[in-house]
């Protein structure tokens, strides 16, 4: 199947507590927002190819976001947060999922996922040096993807299945905000985990590790108030998990 989709979208307006209050370059906190408009312009596809042993979904897409609606804390103009239709910004990006069961292993299944970005803010409406021109979008890293291998094979004549499943997932850097007075920068990452178990149509026994190699992954940064904050994804973790069907 491939498709293609034009879609609009809008977030409402709303008020602002501090409305009225004076800023550098004659601006003025607005007592109202303007409603924030996206437009989306995407080309995608679900197909299967070599003999059915590969399967992708993929989508190619644009959008642009006009009247940006951002909330901003910035003392210079007032010590209360204020929300305001900062900037028009852009999105042009790529992302898919993937499965293959290669025809040299019968038990073999690889698979991933992954997403690559392009943003940019285009045209700065806030008349203050909050918002620059050039910047990426938050929490939008350029590059994103996970990958696994999952092995399977029969175990005690056939009654049980077993499998044992490698992965790893990465990030690029992103920012978490696009205010530059409260914009900080998360790292990049990358985090390892495995499975191994074995079934049957009643029981499953599986040991598990997630991020194997203990990194202090990036999940969300905040840097309001000028005080950094930094949220990170679990630590090294290993377990059992048991399954029964009834």
């Amino acid at each position: 199947m491939y498709y293609f989709t034009w879609s609009e979208g809008f977030r409402p307006g709303l008020l602002n507590r501090p409305g009225g209050a004076a800023g550098p370059n004659n601006f003025t906190v607005p007592f109202a927002l303007d409603t924030d408009d996206v437009t989306n312009i995407e080309l995608g596809m679900k197909a299967d190819f070599f003999d059915s042993t590969f399967r992708l979904n993929a989508a190619l897409f644009k959008v642009d976001i006009e009247r940006l609606q951002t909330t901003i804390f910035d003392p210079s103009i007032t010590n209360l947060f204020f929300s305001d239709n900062a900037a028009d910004a852009e999105v042009t990006g790529l992302e898919g999922d993937f499965t293959w069961l290669p025809a040299f292993s019968e038990g073999l299944t690889i698979g991933g996922a992954f997403s690559i970005l392009d943003t940019e803010i285009t045209t700065v409406i806030t008349p203050t040096n909050d918002v620059v021109a050039g910047d990426e979008l938050a929490f939008a890293p350029e590059f994103q993807g996970n990958l696994h291998l999952r092995y399977e094979w029969e175990v005690f004549s056939g009654r049980w299945f077993a499998h044992v499943m490698p992965m790893v997932s990465w990030s690029s850097n992103s920012f978490s905000d696009v205010i530059a007075i409260n914009r900080d920068e998360i790292d990049s990452w990358s985090m390892w985990g495995l499975t191994a178990g074995i079934s049957n149509d009643t029981w499953g026994f599986e040991l598990y590790g997630n991020n194997l190699s203990d990194e202090r992954a990036e999940i969300a940064r905040n840097f309001v108030f000028d005080r950094q904050r930094v949220t990170y994804a679990p630590p090294r973790t290993i377990g059992v998990r048991a399954t029964f069907n009834f």
